[in-house]
């Protein structure tokens, strides 16, 4: 690149500038390429798309974190430290704002930014709410690091691409971004494969539950009168389990994607947490200035046998329950995007889809719209988070019955797990059928739509069901640690 252009995009205000190499006909799937990288460090990730998706990415190494707790604000960028109090979302605003990259042409949708997650509890920064659950586990209310390295993973036409950016304030910036990729075209087809290593742990059947089924069962009867007083329409009400884990998170990982090929797939390696996902559901992205949320609602089991399978999805089609609760969330998903985008330009361009998973069927649908001038990425977080299919409606009532019935906070259930790029686009999705471990605890969390006639004991049992599919892989990567397949 000549040095002409490269000062044409400094006077334009850029930072930064990606570079890539591309590649066809590269073999190993995502999990193989994250362990081929072994990036070395504290934070490393994989947000994979599944046998449904698009992209996979694959990065380590950040440049900066930015992580936030009740309040307190923490920026790391190399040597230098801010701490402040306030909004966290604003702070990631303006950190990201100092980073800036042009969208060029031939690049991915991800080519460098913030990847992380939004907990449950960056609600509070954006509502206010009551302050009745325990904070037991501590989680990060928000945590991002910033990278500017990247191997993106096209699955529709085969192709891989690494990405690194020249910082254009460095008078070497090309340079070393050319090093880097040279380093990660050599990790990537001539390196041993090196997954995150973990101590050796030995599974304990030490099970805690943040409800019992007796008070789970009366929360749902209390949110019935709530509805019969006419507060909400629905609410959403959750059980976690956890207990001491046997195998390694990234073992297990490698055990659920095989399980559960989801669309919005990951796996985040921080110092403090690990973080295992099949989530199927977006909350929303922002690309190239079209936003979309793709709510789901309405689940039933899959059995394996095909006519038992084609009787639930029928079933399913035509439940007079499922479809109202269905309707009512693309509605306020629907509401959500018309704070943020240009007027009369939100639709619903799929209606009432039925996807199918490992252990599910689900009720999908999409709502699109232009965002309008003036807006961001974090005006659409504002708008949209957390997603209505895992609160209730209305939306800010029913966050406020969530945090006087659930005895625990959330954490990272139900906030959102996901990157925005340098350039100001945005892919989130929401946590659920996610196992999060902490000092060789495992947590799941799973929940259930209450409506007036639920049946109190059906929906606890829906929502134990509804985590099936992380407990298989939990235990099947324990089985394997148990004979010596892998190093936990």
């Amino acid at each position: 690149m000549k040095t002409e252009q490269l000062q044409t995009y400094r006077a334009a205000g850029y930072r930064l500038l990606p570079v890539k190499r591309t590649y066809d006909g590269v073999t190993l799937d995502p999990a193989e390429i994250y362990e081929r990288l072994g990036w070395q460090g504290k934070h490393h990730f994989l947000l994979e798309s599944g046998k449904m998706g698009d992209f996979s990415f694959v990065g380590g190494e950040p440049f900066a974190t930015l992580t936030a707790k009740d309040g307190r604000i923490e920026f790391v960028h190399g040597e230098h430290r801010e701490e402040r109090t306030g909004d966290p979302l604003e702070m990631l605003r303006e950190k990201m704002a100092l980073f800036r990259a042009p969208r060029l042409a031939g690049f991915p949708k991800l080519r460098g930014g913030a990847v992380g997650f939004l907990a449950y509890d960056t609600a509070r920064y954006i509502e206010r709410l009551p302050e009745q659950s325990r904070d037991d586990l501590g989680t990060p209310d928000l945590y991002f690091v910033f990278v500017d390295k990247l191997c993106v993973i096209d699955h529709r036409n085969g192709t891989v691409h690494l990405i690194a950016h020249a910082d254009l304030q460095a008078e070497d910036g090309l340079a070393q971004a050319e090093a880097s990729l040279a380093e990660m075209e050599q990790k990537l087809f001539h390196g041993a494969s090196q997954a995150p290593l973990f101590p050796v742990l030995t599974a304990q059947e030490d099970w805690s539950y943040s409800f019992s089924q007796e008070a789970f069962q009366q929360a749902v009867l209390n949110v019935q009168e709530y509805i019969r007083q006419g507060d909400v329409f629905q609410v959403n009400l959750s059980v976690r389990q956890g207990r001491t884990l046997g195998a390694a998170p990234y073992e297990i990982y490698k055990h659920l994607r095989k399980i559960n090929p989801s669309p919005y797939a990951s796996y985040l390696h921080f110092p403090e947490l690990q973080l295992v996902s099949s989530s199927p559901e977006l909350l929303v992205n922002v690309l190239q200035g079209e936003c979309n949320t793709r709510p789901i609602a309405g689940t039933r089991p899959r059995t394996g046998d095909a006519v038992q399978d084609r009787q639930a999805v029928e079933e399913l089609r035509s439940n007079e329950k499922e479809i109202a609760e269905h309707i009512m969330l693309v509605d306020l998903e629907r509401n959500d995007l018309g704070r943020v985008c240009r007027y009369g330009s939100v639709e619903v361009n799929e209606l009432m889809a039925i996807e199918e998973y490992s252990h599910v069927f689900h009720i999908v649908s999409n709502v699109r719209g232009q965002l309008a001038d003036g807006r961001d990425a974090y005006d659409v977080i504002r708008a949209t988070f957390p997603g209505g299919t895992i609160t209730g409606a209305p939306k800010i009532r029913t966050m406020e019955i969530i945090e006087e019935l659930e005895p625990t906070r959330r954490g990272i259930y139900t906030g959102s797990i996901g990157w925005i790029d340098f350039d100001g686009d945005m892919e989130l999705n929401i946590v659920i059928r996610t196992l999060q471990v902490q000092d060789g605890k495992g947590y799941v969390q799973a929940g259930a739509g209450i409506v007036i006639d639920s049946v109190p004991e059906r929906e606890y049992h829906e929502s134990l069901r509804k985590a099936k599919a992380l407990w298989v892989a939990i235990e099947q990567a324990e089985q394997a640690a148990q004979k010596g397949g892998v190093q936990a």
